[in-house]
């Protein structure tokens, strides 16, 4: 219990430094992703509530407070999946305000101050798992194509692993030691914390895809007014001729102001024309490149090679081109060279 208990503590100061970063990131960086106030404000909602939770799991389990017996903790039970669903609403459908019907979500919040204490926890919890289980529904129904996003399902199937046993050790608390379930939930936030973090850093484009996707799944054409194909040669015309994708700072925004085209509308442009979002079409053309590199000039290092074809880092390289050709760059080479 000692070696769990030392575990959750660090977890908490995980926490708290991780949301911090991840508040940093989502406001002020990740520019392919369209944001608005009500999803900036709601992401340091979320992020606000789950830090909270894991003060009060520290305390719980440094000293005599019992933060199940506390409002405070209870509240903060209930923001973080009105936070979460909040949060989600306004990066799936950006355009959304905040309108009256919306307010709905924030009643049993509300609720919260009224209702017994033993009430509040599972309550939570069962709209907590409610919500996640209508977000991943959501994403992976826009999506045409599901065996493209192989990514995305195992990142959704981990939370799903973390949030089961939860949902059942939170209907177990009238039977179980307190403790056992702040050192469960601590861990379970810690863990989650760690596996959003590992995504922004490996994959900061994922967001923006899943925002991309269930906009064109679920939003009105922006191309209407636009000749599709003539940018569409434009488009590739810059990718196979101009080689735009060895630039690292390549973007959404950027590449939209060079064929004079809106994010949205390249965007949609590029889902609907390839099947995929902007960002997995520039990966691909990139590993396309890479792939040539790697067997025309055998004596080149694969840093060489990530730099040269746009990535930023060379573990990010070796992360995407195992995504897509299921082998590391060096075995891809070594085997073909050999052949």
């Amino acid at each position: 219990m000692d070696i769990l208990t030392h575990f959750s503590i660090f977890l908490v100061g995980y926490t708290l430094f991780s949301a911090v970063s991840l508040a940093f990131t989502y406001v002020f960086f990740l520019p392919d992703l369209k944001k608005n106030i009500y999803s900036k404000l709601a992401c340091i909602i979320l992020l606000f509530g789950l830090t909270c939770l894991q003060l009060c799991h520290y305390l719980s389990l440094t000293s005599s407070f019992d933060a199940l017996s506390n409002q405070y903790y209870l509240t903060c039970l209930l923001l973080v999946p009105a936070s979460f669903y909040y949060f989600s609403r306004f990066v799936l459908f950006v355009e959304t305000t905040l309108q009256p019907k919306l307010l709905a979500h924030l009643l049993p919040i509300l609720s919260g101050f009224f209702l017994p204490e033993k009430i509040v926890p599972p309550m939570a919890f069962i709209i907590g798992f409610a919500y996640s289980f209508w977000f991943i529904h959501l994403v992976l129904k826009s999506r045409t194509d599901q065996d493209r996003y192989a990514l995305e399902r195992f990142f959704f199937g981990l939370f799903a692993i973390l949030a089961l046993p939860m949902l059942l050790l939170i209907m177990m608390i009238p039977y179980i030691d307190n403790t056992i379930f702040y050192l469960v939930y601590g861990i379970s936030i810690g863990i989650s914390m760690l596996l959003v973090s590992t995504a922004v850093i490996i994959f900061p484009e994922m967001l923006s895809d899943i925002q991309v996707a269930t906009q064109m799944a679920y939003a009105k054409s922006t191309l209407s007014d636009i000749d599709v194909e003539v940018k569409k040669s434009q488009l590739e015309t810059l990718i196979e001729q101009e080689n735009i994708y060895q630039n690292e700072k390549l973007s959404l925004r950027l590449m939209a102001d060079l064929l004079d085209l809106s994010a949205h509308q390249l965007s949609e442009l590029v889902n609907t024309q390839y099947g995929f979002g902007f960002s997995r079409f520039v990966r691909k053309h990139r590993i396309e490149q890479a792939k040539k590199l790697l067997l025309s000039e055998p004596n080149t290092s694969v840093l060489a090679i990530s730099i040269m074809t746009g990535f930023q880092s060379q573990s990010n390289f070796y992360t995407v081109f195992k995504e897509e050709t299921k082998e590391s760059p060096g075995k891809y080479r070594s085997s073909r060279l050999k052949s």
